[in-house]
């Protein structure tokens, strides 16, 4: 009998679902607002679980009661209690028979990798590595937040570029055209107005992030400073898949790592840094793009709870489906 499920990646700004069935053919595919509990509360994300399973209904033509699982990866969704409120939520709703509350990372990972082991390095506004093994392990590298971590994102990148902006001004750094760069960006008479609004929360962690591609831009324009942010954040993002292949036991092995995340649309600048470090743990690494995205990882794992083999067959359905 054939089933259906679907897959919900969730982030901080939208979600993105997909319904597949069991043959692995994509039926539907819908966008809604965003899922992340610790953003919108309960009531919204209620409300957008329940718009994007409509969606998807009568876009596939799917009865109701025959969605047999429902896998959601979702932002915010990291510790148990937090899986706990989103499951209470989930049994509120109709016609899904079984459900499953993850994190979206997983739902990158599985659709990098159509559920199989492999690394997924995300470098966004935040950065974080994932790598699973042959039996199942998840091993995580990375992500601990801006204030602790997130070297390589978006966000290290923004910050890095204010940090030597403050220093050229000092007369402790290089010149840059970071300054005057930033300067424009926030419409400021001076560099130094910068502070208050960062330490009120005006400015605030994405729109530091977003000041990403000025840096790639100064860095292609042969700005020292601009050149050294992005090779060192090439070379954080290395230290990171480096010690996910050795906490997955693939020291010295061929490694697959996937790229996800807005950072990488400048993969040929950074990639070669990032070779530098994760060659510490391995010469023999691969960087590649994720198979399918993660809504579709979402599904395909959906599949899998429901004891349905992910195998070359499905696969083919599903790229056939999809393209």
């Amino acid at each position: 009998m054939k089933k259906f499920v679907i897959g919900l990646d969730g982030g901080g700004t939208k979600t993105k679902g997909v319904l597949l069935d069991s043959h692995g053919a994509l039926l539907a595919s819908a966008e809604g607002e965003s899922s992340n509990i610790q953003a919108v509360g309960e009531e919204q994300l209620e409300r957008v679980f329940s718009g994007l399973i409509h969606q998807l209904k009568e876009t596939s033509g799917v009865e109701p009661g025959e969605i047999a699982h429902f896998y959601a990866g979702l932002a915010g969704a990291g510790r148990p209690a937090d899986r706990a409120r989103i499951s209470a939520i989930v049994e509120k709703l109709s016609n899904v028979l079984h459900y499953t509350i993850d994190t979206d990372a997983m739902a990158a990972l599985a659709g990098a990798f159509h559920g199989g082991p492999g690394i997924i390095i995300i470098s966004g506004t935040g950065a974080i590595c994932f790598g699973k093994k042959e039996n199942g392990e998840i091993v995580r590298c990375g992500g601990w937040g801006y204030l602790l971590g997130d070297e390589g994102s978006g966000y290290y990148l923004g910050q890095q570029a204010i940090i030597a902006a403050l220093k050229d001004l000092d007369g402790r750094g290089q010149p840059t055209r970071l300054r005057q760069r930033i300067v424009d960006f926030f419409r400021l008479e001076r560099i130094e107005l910068i502070i208050s609004p960062i330490y009120s929360g005006e400015i605030d962690r994405p729109t530091i992030a977003s000041l990403a591609p000025i840096v790639f831009a100064e860095a292609e324009s042969d700005d020292q400073v601009a050149q050294q942010i992005v090779q060192t954040a090439g070379h954080e993002l290395g230290k990171i898949i480096a010690a996910t292949v050795r906490a997955m036991g693939k020291t010295g092995q061929p490694v697959q790592v996937a790229l996800i995340g807005s950072i990488f649309k400048q993969r040929d600048v950074l990639i070669p840094a990032m070779r530098d470090q994760a060659r510490q743990s391995t010469d023999l690494i691969e960087f590649i793009d994720p198979e399918f995205e993660p809504a579709v990882g979402a599904a395909l794992l959906g599949l899998q709870k429901e004891g349905i083999v992910v195998d070359a067959s499905l696969i083919r359905q599903l790229h056939q489906s999809i393209h």
